[in-house]
């Protein structure tokens, strides 16, 4: 696969939030820069490293808003889970003070 469509790989992951497909993309960029090094030095090449740059700081941004979804729906969960097991305790005694 070329540096361009690893590229284009990467802004469709990173705007889907798709970790599976980020990291394929991630896997396929690396690939295409690793076969970049018999290539002679051009205008095309850079172009095609900057886009890439900017795709990497798109995908980051991305990867950085599904952490944070994870962290809220862990928070979530968590509340739910407490709720749970607070209906699963023995009911605690409850002492009626009858003198008066």
């Amino acid at each position: 696969m070329r540096l361009g469509e690893s590229t284009l790989l990467i802004r469709a992951a990173a705007e889907a939030r798709d970790l599976e497909a980020l990291e394929l993309a991630r896997r396929e960029r690396d690939a295409a820069i690793a076969s970049l090094g018999g290539l002679p030095p051009s205008e095309e090449l850079l172009t095609a490293l900057r886009e890439s740059l900017a795709a990497g700081e798109e995908a980051t941004r991305a990867l950085r808003l599904i952490k944070q979804k994870i962290r809220q729906e862990s928070g979530r969960l968590a509340a739910i889970e407490a709720v749970f097991l607070r209906a699963l305790r023995e009911p605690e005694a409850r002492h009626i003070d009858c003198q008066g």
